[in-house]
């Protein structure tokens, strides 16, 4: 096995426990292997704003970079708070007022992020609830007055929704992945987490096989695929769990430490 030089960690239900915290036993491990001189990149579908708390608790500030809003933005946070945009991929405005239109229309919640803005039609309830999971708040925007594209939309959508992507139209040009059965994230087609982990490897020098990816959800799988060694926590969809490399504990018993303790010794 090649020597890992970098480790791709997926956020929600990965590294954050089920409350949204990252444990003292995932820190001191993430603080250790980057001591070691391996590269530790957050790849979330959260935006940039929603992140950096995260950040900032791990030490994973400038120069060190993160990929956020599903691999559309790729940035560092200085210590101070302050984002650099190292590179950046919108979708085309009006593919995603198509969207957002016909997404309301289907009574659906639209959230649209440009790079930490973070614009919604209205405040309901579950836009409410995303607003406290992530730490920061929404701004209320006619969407369809918006002159530049977004780096991503989510829909979000109930608890029992059944087929939460065939509520959405959605133009070529576009792609949708689900991160829970009621999280729909959409991005241009050619963005991926994979894609900019790629990116970010090519320019380091790093091979796929010095690489370690782990996350949960199947908007992960590309990523995991990619990777040389694919570790999935035990809470990980079932698609998920079938391509991976090894399997550790679940995001609530510090799978993370586990997997970075047994892996990166």
């Amino acid at each position: 096995m090649s020597a890992i030089r970098l480790v791709a960690l997926d956020v929600d239900g990965t590294l954050l426990t089920s409350d949204h915290r990252v444990t003292a036993a995932a820190a001191e491990q993430v603080a250790r292997v980057r001591a070691q001189g391996v590269e530790v990149v957050l790849t979330t579908s959260r935006p940039p704003r929603a992140l950096w708390p995260i950040l900032a608790d791990l030490g994973l500030v400038a120069p060190e970079v993160f990929i956020a809003s599903q691999g559309a933005l790729t940035g560092r946070y200085s210590r101070a708070g302050h984002l650099h945009v190292v590179a950046r991929e919108p979708m085309p405005v009006t593919l995603a007022r198509q969207v957002a239109a016909g997404a309301v229309a289907a009574g659906r919640s639209v959230n649209w992020y440009s790079a930490e803005r973070w614009l919604v039609p209205a405040i309901d309830e579950l836009i409410a609830t995303e607003s406290a999971i992530v730490g920061c708040a929404p701004e209320v925007a006619d969407l369809g007055a918006e002159t530049e594209g977004p780096d991503k939309l989510l829909i979000l959508a109930p608890v029992g929704t059944e087929d939460l992507a065939g509520t959405v139209p959605m133009p070529a040009g576009l792609a949708a992945l689900a991160s829970t059965p009621t999280h729909l994230e959409i991005t241009r087609e050619d963005v991926d987490k994979a894609v900019a982990l790629g990116r970010l490897c090519a320019a380091r020098g790093i091979g796929p096989e010095q690489v370690m990816a782990m996350g949960d959800g199947p908007n992960d799988l590309a990523m995991l695929t990619f990777a040389g060694i694919a570790v999935e926590p035990a809470n990980a969809h079932p698609d998920v769990l079938a391509v991976a490399d090894v399997c550790t504990d679940s995001n609530d018993e510090d799978g993370v430490a586990h997997a970075l303790a047994r892996l990166i010794p």
